[in-house]
Parts: C-alpha cells; structure tokens; sequence
C-alpha cells in the first residue's frame, strides 16, 4: 500500500532560500513561494526577477443541484482573467462567462488566514472570499447575459467547522529541487442559491436553498515557458459519506514524484496522499480517460459528456484549455485500504497548455 506521511506546515515554504516540500495537514500562513535562490539554472538572478515568473491560479469546483461547474481565476500578475463554466447536469447545457481583468498589484492574495480574489466587471462580477476568524467561504458572482446565454446569479456560502471539510497543502519540486509549487485545498459543503434567467432558448430558474459539494484550490507555481497539465477533480456524496480528490499529470512533474505530488482523496474530513499516476486518452480528449496508478490505488475512468475550449492569447502568453464535465467510473482506495467503488460520480476533467 503507497503512504506518504502529511506533516506539521512549516510557518514558511521558504526559508533561506529554500523551498519546503511535503504534504501538510491544514496550512501555513501565506502561500508564499517567492525568494527560492536561484530558481533558473543555477542563474542567480534577482528575486524581482525570478519572482515574477511565479504565477498564480484559484479553482473553485462547485457541484450542487442539478449544477456543475468551475470557477477559475489567473494571476498574469500585469493582467488577470476569470472564468466561470457550468452545466446543467440534466439537458448537459453548456453555460460561460468570462472577464479580463485590468492591471492590479494583486489578483490571489497569499494570505490563506483571510483574503478574496473577484473580477469587478459590472457585467461579470465573480467574488470568492475566505475567512477563517468567521469560520466562513463564500462565493458570489452575478453574470450579464445576452439573447442566448441566460443572466446568471448565485450565493454559496460554506463553514470551515463543518464536518467533510479537510484542508490540505502541498509543496512539491517543479520539476527540479531548485524550483517549486504549492497548492492549497479545501474541500468544503455549500449551499446557497442559483438563479437563471430567461432567454430565447429557455425559461428562467430560481432555485433557494439547494446543498452541495465543492473543491477549493489556490495554486503558486515557477512557471517554465511552456507549461501541460492534465488533470480531473470531483466531489460529493457516496453511501451519505463526503468524496472528494484532485489528481494530476503534469510534464512539471517532481522529480521524486512518489513521495512528492498534489495527488489527494479526501472522505468525510480525513485526507489520503495518492501515489503518481498515468492519464491516458486512447480515443481522444472527447472521449474516455483513463487514470491509473502502480499502486492499486486508484483506477478510474472518466467518460466526458460536454466540453469548453479557451484558446486566449494576452501579450505573450498564450493558454489552450479544455475543459470537459462527465462522469466517473471504478475505484479509489484510502490510507486504511478502504475501497470507495465510484458509478456515474459527476466531476471535472481539464487538459491545458500554457505558453509564456
């Protein structure tokens, strides 16, 4: 059986220079990758520098009702970007907002104490806020439509004492000792309410006080110059018990990737490591994933029903991000060798290419 220990968070990822691996229960105070010593070749080039090669993302994975869907923000640091997608899980109806977001000292705050990332666009306002003093994450966005994309507006609101909520933070090689990531994960219970409203196509929607799932995800990486990333994430209930991973493939991987991933399952509060695994798509992209490891630990399908592609170029940097909802099949196993059997388990895959 694969074991990866979680450890104590050190008060900074950083110190002296270097970076702090491993896997940590709960979080330190920042996420806070800046100051590695030289991060590029050997090269030691100034932290203003380095440091701006460090760039920043904010996932929001929201699965509740009849609704799924992600939230995503990008620190360009200069620029950001923010994205909203969902389906209905019912007709697989497709709907997305996005926003670009104008010059601002900071997208994605460090502090994971407290702090909110939003797009104040009057058309496409998008506010997630954290709050561990109030015991409170909340996320708010109210969306302009137009005559074939309804006007969209939601409040979801979730408690860090509730129990199925882990919080976890990993701090990983990318790829090599001398560079790193770090990514913060929540997985919390929401509820709130979702409103659409009426278009040529379809009639509107209120729904009040509906519950679900969700995954929270803030990640700092020392970006190379091209980036790919594959990964698939989902959350919700499985025989009343709370389920909930995030697993990766990544050309970034670590260069020990056994012992050091962001690969994670979390049930009803407790979290287990996941060894590396293979993500393959024999068929294409639009058809089934395959996810596997060595280890027996997880073996996964995932069968897409709708997808979003974004090929958007700021500058110089150029992204390809496809993302798809649908629906996974097989098994995952916890720490104490629990096997969690998954049928028909709504989530979130993304396949992503990033150009600097």
């Amino acid at each position: 059986m694969y074991t990866r220990d979680i450890l104590t968070p050190p008060k900074h990822l950083v110190q002296n220079g270097k970076p702090v691996f491993g896997t940590f229960e709960n979080f330190p105070e920042k996420l806070d990758i800046r100051g590695v010593e030289a991060p590029f070749a050997g090269i030691p080039l100034p932290h203003i520098i380095t440091n701006f090669r460090i760039k920043s993302s904010l996932v929001f994975m929201f699965n509740i009702g009849p609704y799924i869907g992600t939230i995503d923000f990008f620190d360009q640091k200069i620029l950001g970007y923010a994205e909203v997608v969902f389906w209905s899980k019912e007709n697989k109806r497709k709907y997305t907002y996005r926003s670009i977001m104008g010059p601002r000292r900071r997208f994605i705050p460090h502090s994971l104490q407290s702090g909110f990332c939003a797009s104040f666009s009057k058309n496409r306002y998008i506010r997630i806020s954290w709050d561990h003093a109030r015991n409170r994450i909340s996320l708010i966005f109210n969306l302009k439509g137009d005559s074939s994309r309804p006007t969209a507006r939601a409040a979801f609101v979730a408690h860090y004492s509730e129990q199925g909520m882990t919080e976890i933070t990993s701090s990983i090689p990318s790829p090599t000792k001398s560079r790193c990531s770090a990514t913060y994960t929540a997985t919390p219970a929401i509820r709130g309410s979702l409103t659409l409203g009426k278009t040529k196509l379809s009639e509107p929607i209120t729904m009040e006080d509906i519950s679900g799932h969700a995954i929270f995800s803030i990640n700092r990486t020392y970006y190379n110059f091209h980036v790919k990333q594959e990964f698939v994430m989902a959350s919700g209930l499985i025989d009343g018990k709370q389920v909930s991973f995030q697993i990766f493939m990544t050309m970034e991987n670590a260069v020990d990737a056994e012992k050091l991933n962001n690969n994670i399952l979390c049930l009803n509060g407790q979290c287990t490591p996941l060894p590396p695994v293979t993500i393959t798509h024999p068929f294409g992209i639009a058809k089934k994933w395959v996810i596997q490891d060595f280890d027996n630990m997880v073996d996964l399908t995932f069968t897409p029903a709708s997808d979003h592609f974004r090929d958007m170029t700021l500058f110089i940097t150029r992204s390809k991000v496809q993302t798809l909802y649908g629906t996974f099949e097989g098994s995952v196993k916890t720490k104490d060798n629990e096997n969690i059997a998954l049928h028909n388990f709504d989530g979130i895959a993304r396949n992503q290419a990033i150009r600097l």
